[in-house]
C-alpha cells in the first residue's frame, strides 16, 4: 500500500505546496491529487510512505495547519484496519497477538519493514465493531 492521505490542509493549500513541501525534506512522491481540504499522494514503495509518514504526520505545519499523514484506506476496510506503531523491540508477538484478541477476532497481522528499530503492524479485525474498540 503506498497510496497516503494526507489531511487537515487548508483551504489554500496546493498541489505545488505539497510538492515543494515534500522536495524540501527529499521525500519521493508521484502523482498529487487534491480534494479541499485533504489529497492524496503515490509514494513509491512501501519505506519511502513509512518514512513521509514519520517525517510529516503531526510534525509540520502547511499554511497555518498541521497536516496529518497515513495510509490511505479502501473504504470497505476503512473501519476493519488499524495501524500500530512504536511497538518496542523487546515485546513478544504472543503478547502482542493476546492484547488484540482482547478487542475481538484478528483476521490478519502483518508487519510492516521500516527503518527504525520499534515495529509497525497492520491489523485486520473480522469486523468493523471489533477495530473501534
Amino acid at each position: 500500500m503506498n497510496k497516503l492521505y494526507i489531511g487537515n490542509l487548508s483551504s489554500t493549500v496546493t498541489a505545488a505546496d505539497i510538492q515543494q513541501l515534500f522536495g524540501e525534506r527529499k521525500l519521493s512522491i508521484g502523482q498529487v491529487l487534491l480534494k479541499s481540504g485533504y489529497a492524496f499522494v503515490d509514494c513509491p514503495d512501501e519505506n519511502a510512505a513509512i518514512k513521509v509518514i514519520e517525517t510529516l504526520s503531526g510534525k509540520v505545519e502547511l499554511h497555518g495547519k498541521v497536516i496529518e499523514v497515513d495510509y490511505s484506506v479502501p473504504k470497505k476496510q476503512r473501519s476493519r484496519k488499524i495501524q500500530i506503531r512504536n511497538i518496542p523491540p523487546h515485546l513478544q508477538w504472543e503478547v502482542l497477538d493476546g492484547l488484540l484478541a482482547q478487542h475481538g477476532t484478528v483476521e490478519n497481522v502483518e508487519q510492516v519493514n521500516t527503518d527504525s528499530e520499534t515495529a509497525v503492524v497492520n491489523v485486520t479485525y473480522e469486523t468493523k465493531e471489533h477495530a473501534k474498540t
